[in-house]
């Protein structure tokens, strides 16, 4: 049984998210695609606000929504998918589940990875030079994706046998996730503490209240994120 069951995205902000993502043309079109790319942002070494990776979710720096209302509809739509996989990370790292496409084939149950790693590699590409230690130290922890999330990958799975690859590799995907979340935690409590000490020590502009939107530009409540007391780092 769980020791924390992660907060709950509403089935219907699930359906209208995921009818939103597949009538868009560019950008992220697939909702599981978006949840490897989301945790990608989560568990990687730096806190990304939303104006860096929201871009990437939309397909560029102009959205093409025919409405502001329509636009900040789908921006709330993906914080709080994102918010989510931000929850779960702070409170029950050791028991995230990707979300994987299934199929039978034989009588089995396949699970289909590609669209959730090619995700996750999305994320990685945002700020790959910050993920260079992680390849340095422990390769072995980003190879299930790269092998489902890369253009690379396909042709060495390919080369290796695919039923065979699909087998070895895809179990790796959720434990090598959990471990790349651990590997980085000392970084950002480290990031997060400096932060910290930053704005205690100078602020230039007025007092951030409690319930007022982080000024780190996470989406959340500063009590929620850079103003918790407990030190919680996703």
């Amino acid at each position: 049984m769980l020791a924390f069951e992660p907060p709950t995205f509403a089935d219907e902000d699930f359906d209208l998210l995921e009818a939103w993502l597949m009538r868009r043309s560019k950008g992220i079109t697939d909702i599981v695609e978006l949840e490897g790319f989301l945790t990608a942002v989560v568990v990687g070494p730096v806190t990304l606000v939303p104006s860096v990776w929201l871009p990437k979710v939309f397909g560029g720096k102009n959205p093409g929504f025919r409405t502001e209302e329509d636009f900040n509809e789908f921006a709330r739509l993906v914080m709080g998918f994102y918010n989510v996989i931000v929850a779960w990370f702070d409170r029950d790292p050791a028991h995230f589940e990707p979300t994987f496409y299934e199929r039978r084939i034989g009588g089995k149950r396949i699970f289909i990875v590609d669209e959730w790693c090619w995700g996750f590699m999305k994320g990685v590409r945002l700020n790959s030079t910050e993920w260079k230690p992680l390849k340095r130290d422990q390769p072995e922890l980003l190879k299930p994706m790269e092998l489902f999330g890369t253009t690379a990958g396909f042709r060495e799975l390919d080369s290796g046998g695919a039923g065979v690859m699909h087998a070895k590799w895809s179990r790796k995907i959720t434990p090598a996730v959990r471990a790349i979340h651990s590997y980085w935690l000392p970084k950002r409590h480290a990031d997060y503490e400096a932060a910290r000490a930053a704005m205690t020590v100078r602020r230039d502009g007025p007092k951030v209240g409690r319930n007022d939107p982080c000024p780190c530009g996470s989406g959340r409540k500063y009590k929620r994120c850079c103003g918790q007391v407990d030190g919680t780092v996703h």
